[in-house]
């Protein structure tokens, strides 16, 4: 290969090639043979009834309005600008996206109560021009009483019954086991979750004394492992105990997977979590209990609708109950680089495998463009979306749309001036991609090259997706 090839290649976040050029595309990528994607993708069906891939971002408004103080306030009244939002979603649209994902917040929570729909049918309208389908956020707020939760999603399922736009509602963005221990229940009885039993099978990891100073500390007010005021000192003791056994529960999963080469999610099935068995059955009756009221109003309202959760937890990833959801959504932030790279592939195969009659989405992932060169994060983001359409799953949601926080945020496709990071650039290759009928034969492969960097080529009947500077 001549130096001025090697150049074009190190300096495109993709270079785009012809099928004849399969055998010139493999040795400029310096990859291995492919392994074949999986025959049926299974996708989410878009606005206009088609599966489709799905290739976007998270929006948490326009740029120099995301946030306010200590919390995204797009939706607040003196914030609030439909012309605004519709620039946003140009952006989307002219990078090849075709899915926004947005949030219930604390404005719009108010909204929806009090019967007011302006802003949120402004964005839904807004999308729709565009054929941009949306996933909604619920529950993106702090509300411990599952049943409220549950009735203004259901209110919000109401209002768009039926609209093709809504590809999805998830029901809470990353849950982990605090948040469903310390949920309130709808019914009398508390889900053994909320009992003595674990302690009494796994044993005190807190002592009383701990656990009660640990409730007038800061953390136990204000933390992420807060206690909820209706807690007594005694659920306090238990259920502290009972957070701590599912940090340990994690950690061993953890271990497991990295010195047998697994994803996490994989641990709680095998012979080796057996210990665990109880635990796992309790958190899985009590993860049921909290699902099942938000799953059954939110369906009552909309029998179409399509539910996710938003995990990053691997432990509540792996939980039985997720079978009362329609698809299956993953986030995750590894290291950049081949490590990262395979992780992605190991947890979302692993969930596949947990869930095979499920799509399989990756609702967040991406890097800092402010920790990295801009098209170094760019290449990287880009194999794990040629990865994703590639082995059949139903798409890949960037973190975030737009950069926020004055810039400190600097995960956006797009900068704060509206400005495209060169991720775009692949993004519109991937959705031209993506927006054809999927190929009969399609394969990815990738290796590290000599500095540890990706390099990777997408093939397919028509096109060759290719990046890095491997040599051949």
């Amino acid at each position: 290969m001549s130096r001025l090839a090697t150049q074009l290649v190190a300096l495109a976040v993709l270079l785009v090639l012809p099928t004849a050029s399969r055998g010139s595309a493999a040795g400029m990528a310096g990859a291995p043979p492919g392994v074949e994607a999986t025959p049926a993708p299974l996708w989410l069906s878009g606005p206009d009834g088609q599966p489709r891939f799905l290739l976007g971002a998270s929006y948490q408004g326009p740029a120099d309005r995301a946030w306010r103080g200590d919390y995204w306030a797009w939706w607040a009244d003196d914030r609030f600008d439909a012309a605004l939002v519709g620039a946003d979603f140009d952006r989307a649209v002219t990078g090849g996206m075709n899915a926004i994902r947005i949030f219930v917040q604390r404005e719009l929570l108010q909204d929806v109560r009090e019967d007011v729909w302006w802003k949120l049918d402004a964005v839904v309208e807004q999308a729709t021009r565009r054929s941009l389908g949306l996933i909604v956020v619920f529950g993106d707020y702090n509300e411990p009483r599952i049943e409220r939760v549950a009735r203004t999603s259901a209110t919000i399922a109401a209002r768009y019954r039926g609209n093709p736009t809504i590809l999805g509602y998830e029901i809470r963005n990353e849950p982990d086991f605090w948040v469903i221990q310390s949920a309130r229940y709808p019914t009398a009885a508390r889900p053994a979750l909320q009992g003595t039993l674990l302690v009494k099978t796994y044993g005190e990891r807190a002592a009383r004394h701990y656990t009660d100073a640990f409730r007038q500390q800061d953390e136990g007010k204000r933390g992420p492992l807060a206690i909820p005021e209706w807690f007594s000192d005694e659920d306090t003791y238990y259920l502290h105990n009972n957070w701590l056994h599912s940090y340990a529960l994690s950690q061993e999963a953890s271990a497991w997977a990295t010195a047998n080469g697994r994803a996490d999610v994989e641990f709680y099935a095998a012979p080796e979590a057996a210990r665990w068995s109880t635990f796992l059955q309790v958190l899985d009756a009590g993860y049921a209990a909290w699902l099942e009221p938000q799953v059954r109003l939110i369906r009552e309202a909309d029998p179409a609708a399509r539910i996710t959760v938003g995990h990053h937890d691997a432990l509540m990833a792996s939980l039985p109950a997720n079978r009362q959801l329609d698809f299956v959504t993953w986030h995750a932030y590894p290291t950049a680089g081949r490590a990262g790279h395979d992780f992605y592939a190991r947890t979302l195969g692993a969930l596949r495998a947990l869930h095979p009659d499920r799509p399989v989405l990756l609702g967040e992932f991406g890097y800092r463009a402010s920790e990295r060169d801009e098209r170094a994060v760019a290449h990287d983001e880009a194999a794990v979306l040629l990865r994703l359409y590639a082995d059949g799953f139903a798409g890949g949601l960037k973190w975030l749309l737009t950069d926020t926080r004055d810039g400190t945020d600097s995960m956006g496709a797009f900068r704060m001036d509206g400005s495209a990071r060169p991720i775009v650039d692949a993004t519109r290759e991937i959705g031209r991609l993506a927006g054809a009928a999927p190929s009969s034969s399609m394969s990815f492969a990738i290796r590290e090259d000599a500095r540890g960097g990706l390099c990777y080529a997408f093939r397919s009947d028509t096109v060759t997706l290719a990046g890095g500077a491997c040599p051949p």
